[in-house]
């Protein structure tokens, strides 16, 4: 099941259950969004048919729940999981309904948590602690104020896939930039050469398919897509392909969900440092 296939899921699940009365969408945003920056980083091995089965379980149970309270369920756009497709395997009785990928470096799932592409997750959430603008920082190892698990400057490895027989990889990072007592965040996403993603600029999409406007720049003669998010998704970003097809993308938010901090009055990139981040070799991963 790939990620189309379970949105599609889910959206057949909600529009069976029966519509409950309406209520305040704030708090159900806040959670989807605190919910959906932990799943990026944390569970990368969507694409593998048990996990996706999981995930379509728990949208009924969401559904389920939710009309019973009398409350309504809220459905953004989500982030991008790994397509993970490889060699299936096959049972010893020569049967071939295992359908798990053959993970690469002895990986048991998608996210590696050792080796050289573990190190360029690292790396990557390194160089962009190299990048903070002026009158801000970036603290390091901040626990989510929610009880979340993990610190809140987290990189990921996740394997993507094959293409042409050459492994895709996703490596991802995010930072929490801080001015004062409130707290925003960096995020980079980089897809290395045979990705799914199409395009140059603009067309790449914004992150994760978040809500927003984009508007074409160039850097150098080159196409970037600068977009602006909604009053519900805020924050800016920029979207990049290299010539070898590594896509970039780079968002910045006024708000941490999950840090308990309040949010940055003012964005630290200018729409130009985001342009040029998008387009810096630091985070032309291979």
């Amino acid at each position: 099941m790939n990620e189309q296939e379970l949105r599609a899921a889910m959206r057949a699940t909600m529009a069976t259950a029966t519509a409950p009365p309406p209520m305040s969408e704030t708090p159900v945003l806040d959670a989807a969004r605190r919910d959906e920056r932990r799943r990026k980083a944390r569970w990368a091995g969507v694409g593998s048919a048990v996990a996706a089965a999981a995930v379509v379980a728990l949208a009924v149970v969401v559904v389920a729940t939710t009309s019973g309270a009398g409350g309504t369920s809220h459905v953004g756009a989500g982030s991008p999981t790994s397509s993970a497709t490889g060699t299936s395997s096959q049972d010893p009785s020569g049967s071939s309904s295992n359908t798990e990928p053959d993970w690469p470096d002895g990986q048991t799932d998608a996210t590696a948590t050792a080796g050289p592409h573990y190190d360029t997750g690292v790396a990557l959430l390194e160089s962009m602690a190299t990048v903070v603008p002026a009158g801000f920082e970036a603290p390091r190892g901040l626990e989510f104020a929610d009880g979340g698990a993990g610190p809140l400057d987290m990189s990921q490895a996740a394997w993507d896939g094959k293409s042409g027989g050459v492994d895709v990889w996703d490596y991802y990072g995010t930072l929490p930039l801080t001015k004062g007592a409130r707290m925003g965040e960096l995020i980079v996403d980089v897809k290395t050469p045979g990705n799914e993603a199409t395009g140059t600029g603009c067309d790449l999409g914004n992150l994760w398919g978040w809500e927003g406007t984009c508007v074409a720049r160039t850097v150098g003669g080159e196409p970037v897509g600068l977009w602006t998010g909604t009053e519900a998704q805020p924050g800016r970003g920029a979207s990049f392909r290299h010539d070898d097809g590594t896509v970039v993308w780079v968002f910045q938010s006024p708000e941490y969900f999950g840090s308990g901090r309040q949010a940055l009055s003012d964005l630290p990139y200018s729409d130009q440092q985001l342009l040029e981040l998008a387009t810096d070799e630091k985070f032309h991963l291979g």
